[in-house]
């Protein structure tokens, strides 16, 4: 890395504290709104009920003593394994218990179908305005014109691997099925990675593909050849840390996080493509503290926050400004330029028939 760029990371990093201790110094969410929930002062704590991946940003300590001292409320996380477990969370007695939930395009449709959501008052939320239009005009969050979920992140899923194991630069999906890392490789045990990524190995459209024979039998293929089936990304850092894995599908936010703490992890799109994805913050219908979940949502999509976990290594911010203060050299250095986000494939939302089945031939690939 050289001193310019580490000199420029370290300005940003300063601007971002420093804008954080004036808003703390000034009550900077105090003028969002005037009733009980902005007295940091006094009066009861307000308890905000959050659904998020684990070690995902918004249950940084940092962040979570921050916004607990400007509102007067207590954050309190319930965490998830997968998109289909927080559907299931909200269909079984989520209403009225979470106030906000963080979903992605694979469950977003049926939930707001479903009546999960809250519809988005967008004049609320300060920082909507700098959202990029790349993602803020997405169909995903929306029904009948209006918005039920604020797009909060972006990245992909493709491959990591530890340079200290792997002598040589990888640049192919189909490392995945290599039989020189046999024993060593973390798949993602998730149906619509499964599937998706075996797609793109196979020159099929992932989002639409034609031959889900050819697709299963790629995926029982790669079985034997690997470590683990992996859920969650502390499973995944832990056996990296072990050095129990060399490579694997992983996701481009927690990679640049680990290699920020100096793990020997290099992150890559591969030229055939990779899995892009956008995680939304949505309000829960009959939310407990609506209006705590709305500032909420305004800070994490605020160029403050989102710049300042970009620069610590999180995903690719959707805030315009947090964007435009990062250098060329760190846009690339993340895979967020406009070369890595040409060859992603978002995810999107296949409708209830199609996921049964891809979740059915993943079951019977894992059965095997």
């Amino acid at each position: 890395m050289s001193i310019g760029k580490t000199l420029k990371r370290i300005i940003a990093a300063i601007l971002v504290l420093s804008m954080m201790m004036a808003l703390t110094a000034c009550g900077g969410g105090k003028e969002q709104g005037s009733n009980q929930e902005n007295n940091t002062s006094e009066g009861e704590k307000t308890k905000l009920v959050v659904v998020n991946w684990k070690d995902y940003g918004s249950d940084d300590p940092r962040v979570i003593k921050y916004f607990e001292q400007q509102y007067n409320c207590e954050i309190v996380h319930e965490y998830m394994a997968s998109e289909e477990e927080l559907l299931t969370k909200l269909r079984t007695g989520g209403l009225g218990k979470y106030d906000v939930v963080l979903p992605n395009a694979s469950i977003l449709p049926v939930a707001i179908d479903e009546g999960l959501f809250e519809e988005v008052d967008t004049s609320k939320l300060e920082n909507y305005q700098y959202i990029f239009d790349k993602f803020s005009t997405l169909p995903e969050n929306k029904k009948d014109g209006k918005i039920y979920a604020v797009p909060w992140v972006w990245g992909s899923t493709a491959i990591a691997y530890n340079n200290e194991l792997v002598d040589e630069e990888i640049d192919s999906i189909n490392v995945l099925w290599d039989e020189k890392y046999k024993g060593m490789i973390a798949f993602r045990d998730d149906f619509n990675d499964a599937i998706m990524t075996a797609a793109i190995a196979l020159g099929q459209d992932p989002s639409n593909p034609s031959d889900l024979n050819a697709i299963k039998q790629k995926l029982i293929e790669q079985k034997p050849l690997n470590r683990t089936y992996w859920k969650t990304g502390d499973e995944w850092s832990k056996l990296f840390a072990n050095k129990q894995i060399a490579v694997g599908m992983m996701w481009s936010g927690q990679a640049a996080t680990m290699k920020k703490a100096g793990e020997p992890v290099t992150f890559v799109v591969p030229k055939e493509g990779a899995i892009g994805w956008v995680d939304y913050w949505g309000v829960v219908k009959d939310a407990p503290n609506k209006d705590m979940a709305y500032k909420f949502i305004d800070y994490m999509i605020s160029k403050e926050f989102q710049l300042q976990w970009t620069v610590s290594g999180g995903p690719a911010p959707v805030n315009s400004e947090a964007v435009n203060a990062l250098d060329k050299e760190t846009i690339n250095e993340m895979n967020i330029g406009e070369d890595s986000l040409n060859k992603l494939y978002f995810i999107e939302y296949h409708g209830e028939d199609v996921k049964k089945q891809w979740n059915e031939l993943w079951q019977e690939v894992k059965a095997q």
